[in-house]
């Protein structure tokens, strides 16, 4: 029995972890802020009425709280609010007799979070809300119906979704950054194009312009990158129609690069070199704002994990399974790179104590993050950098907004939306107070943060279903599929032969691992059905048996699950020449219940060699 195959599947999984290299925020107060003057919202498919829905009159006073009003700090204040805006803030106020009042002593109420960079696919903005982020700034995603987008932010209508304001698709040359993730984005090749570029995306719908200078360096790969004079015409072109133009970088040069062309913010920081008075001197002269994404720095460079979070008292059952998966989950070859994240850190200080801006962004649904419950991780590894927590409230509430132009957002004064967030203990002394949230609300009325009411109900491994039969995956031969990064436009190969007698079948692995690609991979894959990457319930099995016999090498085991395509993959090592028996209830972020494939993977780049899968077999 002998067959061969030179397909390359694409990895979901190893999408998601490439949306790292991604993204990138807008800039500083100035003429290029977004105008909210033209109708907003969020896209989604509820229905259009709802933008027009009447807002009714409902009083809510929450008396004797202490209120962080987005700059400061008030002991002991009532703060009443009615149609979807803050009314009165003040001590002793006289309570409209007919409000719904909530005691807040010992409590502290701040503005509702945003998180100053995400990519809201699926269900982000009902995710994030159940968390107290009731703003969202997208860095890349497609636009799809932001004109209805508009109309529902400037709406004050009861909702359970955070407001999006969004860069809808990014800058990038022709096979550069953000042309990877399968959506067929729009690119440039010089400056010449810059002006009609952002012409069509201003047109689309798109409230400011994100630019990628991303050569791949940082990641020990190469990419098609935009040039400086691109750049520069983009800014340019952005800042003519009075729209803020910001960068995704990875580098100390490329920073550089952003800052002289003119951009107004950094939706990244870099840690391949400590800041120095060279880049704090032209950050200060343009007026730049940082937008660090430490919560995803940690997870690529080996820092904090996210234990916390998902075993957290309050916030752990407010996660759905998809979030849950995300969260357990950090870069290929984190650990190797703990050096950076020392950097990362210095860097944040270094620029936070220079005066620069900073805003807090979580950059979910990256590996380690999660839509809404990562902001409050971003805080804290904030703080952990050198910020003070007011500080960190700040960057979470009144300077993005500010810097966005986000209108009447993160603040609590008269006139101010109605976005609010009512936790126990004070953030102001220790910001992990944030997480223990007793209430959110959006537009003036109070969230339900249950997921099931929201995203639909949760799917953990269900240890209670019955044994399944045991699954001779290697006997499921026409399931398996050759894998490597070429799909993604890296440089590994991949195929895959069939040897042995039919009742014993063993797959010979052919693969060529080279660098150039962020996360190089290169192996086979062994689909739950027919049709790649379609769930299947395995629920009823318990462990996962492999021997892969081959070449010293870093093998990996990845088992792709969850209900979107976008999860990443649970991950295991795997050790040459011996049998490797996996717990599947220990795999963080594994959902058996909508497994959808198996792929055995070769991960750093190695000489053209060959393996052999021997056994594979759930059991």
């Amino acid at each position: 029995m002998k067959s061969r195959s030179t397909v390359s599947l694409s990895i979901a999984a190893v999408v998601v972890v490439l949306a790292l290299t991604v993204l990138l925020l807008p800039g500083p107060e100035s003429a290029t802020a977004p105008k909210d003057d033209l109708p907003a919202g969020a896209a989604t498919g509820e229905d259009a009425s709802t933008a027009t829905a009447i807002v009714t009159a409902i009083v809510t006073a929450i008396v004797d709280v202490r209120l962080f009003d987005g700059r400061s700090v008030l002991e002991s204040v009532d703060v009443v609010f009615s149609g979807g805006r803050i009314v009165q803030v003040g001590s002793d106020l006289d309570i409209p007799s007919d409000a719904t009042v909530i005691e807040g002593s010992g409590k502290t109420l701040i503005p509702g979070l945003i998180d100053g960079h995400v990519h809201a696919i699926g269900r982000a903005r009902e995710d994030a809300v159940r968390f107290g982020v009731t703003t969202v700034l997208d860095m890349f995603s497609p636009p799809t119906n932001l004109e209805r987008v508009r109309q529902q932010r400037q709406g004050l209508e009861r909702t359970a979704r955070a407001d999006l304001f969004t860069a809808g698709y990014l800058a990038t040359a022709p096979g550069g950054h953000g042309t990877q993730y399968g959506v067929e984005v729009p690119t440039l090749s010089g400056p010449g194009e810059a002006d009609e570029w952002v012409a069509e995306r201003l047109a689309e719908g798109s409230d400011f312009i994100k630019i990628v200078i991303e050569d791949g360096s940082a990641w020990g790969g190469t990419l098609p990158t935009l040039s400086r004079e691109t750049v520069e015409a983009l800014v340019e072109a952005a800042h003519r129609r009075e729209r803020m133009a910001v960068a995704h970088v990875s580098t100390y040069d490329d920073a550089m690069t952003a800052i002289e062309a003119g951009v107004d913010g950094l939706v990244h920081l870099f840690a391949d070199r400590p800041v120095d008075a060279a880049f704090i001197g032209a950050a200060k002269r343009s007026g730049v704002f940082i937008v660090p994404t430490a919560t995803v720095l940690a997870s690529s460079y080996g820092g904090p994990g996210t234990e916390w979070l998902r075993s957290h008292q309050v916030l752990g059952s407010r996660l759905d399974a998809m979030q849950r998966q995300s969260l357990a989950q950090s870069f290929p070859g984190s650990q190797s790179r703990t050096s950076m994240w020392a950097t990362a850190q210095a860097n944040i200080r270094a620029l936070h104590e220079a005066g620069l801006p900073i805003v807090a962004g979580s950059d979910a649904p990256n590996p380690g993050t999660a839509q809404g419950i990562s902001v409050h991780a971003e805080l804290s590894l904030l703080v952990a950098s050198g910020l003070l927590p007011v500080d960190a409230l700040e960057s979470a509430t009144s300077i993005p907004a500010r810097l966005f132009g986000l209108g009447e957002r993160g603040c609590i004064s008269p006139g101010c939306r109605a976005d609010l967030v009512l936790v126990d203990g004070n953030p102001l002394e220790t910001i992990e107070a944030t997480t223990q949230i007793t209430g959110i609300w959006k537009n003036g009325h109070r969230v339900i943060a249950d997921p099931e009411s929201v995203s639909g109900p949760s799917m953990p491994r269900d240890d209670a279903a019955p044994p399944a039969p045991p699954i001779d995956l290697l006997a499921q031969t026409q399931r398996w599929m050759a894998a490597a990064d070429d799909y993604m436009g890296g440089n590994s190969s991949s195929t895959i032969d069939w040897t042995g007698a039919p009742t014993t079948p063993v797959l010979a692995v052919d693969v060529d691992v080279e660098s150039g690609f962020a996360f190089p991979y290169a192996g086979a894959m062994w689909n739950t059905t027919e049709i790649p990457m379609q769930p299947a319930d395995h629920s009823g099995h318990r462990r996962l048996v492999l021997v892969v016999n081959g070449p010293e090498a870093d093998y990996q085991v990845m088992l792709f699950s969850g209900q979107a395509m976008g999860a990443q993959p649970a991950r295991a090592p795997l050790a040459a020449g011996q049998e490797t028996v996996i717990d599947l209830g220990d795999l963080g972020g594994l959902d058996p219940s909508t497994l959808r494939a198996i792929g055995v993977f070769v991960t750093e780049p190695s000489d053209p060699m060959q393996f052999t899968i021997a056994r594979a077999r759930l059991e």
